[in-house]
């Protein structure tokens, strides 16, 4: 048995945890260990950082309630691998929500969008980055997603891509007239760059060597192009997704279309973007209003 087995049979039968919790602890590891999997993790070399940002993750994804679990999961059986010795440390110890002070998701404006997919390029890799943020400003997909495009999952007639997200759910997202123009002049600088490589022969976004383009390096880019643009707050995959979900609700989409769009199980979890979109007419208001700086 693998050790996430052995742990499980560790809680059901010496800790004797209830059924309910030994499997909402198997979904949880096994969420953890595909995102780990992704970015060339496992128990002993997942770290502090690793854990910070998988949290955040979680937090953009999930209620406070499952976020809480998982972490509470992942405590448990990493304090089950330090009394093996097989770990040192605790990866995710003494990581505080403090869900009561957490701030509002980083969004961009729409000029900053513009801006962003404004830069010049010049190669593979700058269409690359270019098409990787276009899909998910358009589009409002995941990360992990947007990665796991292939070229054969576009559906150009309807101009929709068929994707698995949590729990292999399956749902449509969609692009935009633009984006598909964009799409097509991509797809040829691909294959020329996925000419001649050993790499995958069926994915969107190819690495440099021309393999899948790891969670890890899409990191990387958007750390690189918020230096490059000068911007001092956040800029990650989700800060485009909370964009997509943000400036849809400020033109005023429904919720439950956003809810179904983003993937969220939770009409709770989209409830954020309605928080950002009243925070950002306040703000157009004082900015704008001749009476509202009036003492």
């Amino acid at each position: 048995m693998g050790l996430r087995e052995d742990f499980l049979s560790y809680i059901d039968d010496i800790r004797g945890l209830s059924d309910n919790t030994v499997t909402n602890y198997d979904i949880d590891l096994k969420h953890w260990e595909k995102w780990a999997f992704r970015i060339g993790r496992c128990e002993s070399t997942f770290t502090r950082s690793d854990a910070l940002l998988y949290t955040r993750e979680l937090m953009g994804e999930f209620s406070e309630r499952s976020v809480l679990r998982k972490l509470t999961a992942l405590r448990t059986y990493y304090g089950y691998l330090i009394r093996r010795g097989i770990v040192q440390s605790d990866p995710f110890s003494g990581i505080s929500l403090r869900m009561k002070e957490r701030r509002l998701p980083s969004v961009l404006t729409e000029d900053e969008v513009h801006a962003l997919l404004s830069l010049p390029r010049k190669d593979y890799q700058d269409e690359r980055d270019h098409m990787l943020f276009l899909l998910i400003y358009n589009s409002g997909m995941r990360i992990s997603e947007a990665l796991s495009v292939d070229v054969d999952d576009f559906d150009f007639p309807h101009r929709r891509i068929l994707i698995r997200g949590k729990g292999d759910k399956e749902r449509f997202v969609f692009f935009s007239e633009m984006t598909e123009r964009e799409i097509r002049k991509y797809l040829p600088l691909l294959e020329e760059f996925r000419a001649g490589k050993k790499g995958d022969d069926k994915a969107f976004f190819l690495g440099s060597k021309g393999g899948r383009l790891p969670l890890s390096s899409a990191h990387i880019i958007f750390e690189k192009y918020r230096q490059r643009l000068g911007w001092q707050k956040e800029f990650t995959p989700h800060t485009l997704r909370h964009s997509f979900a943000t400036h849809l609700m400020d033109r005023g989409a429904d919720i439950r279309l956003v809810q179904e769009l983003l993937g969220h199980e939770s009409i709770s979890t989209t409830q954020i973007y309605t928080h950002v979109s009243r925070q950002r007419l306040r703000n157009v208001y004082e900015m704008a209003h001749p009476h509202a700086k009036e003492k």
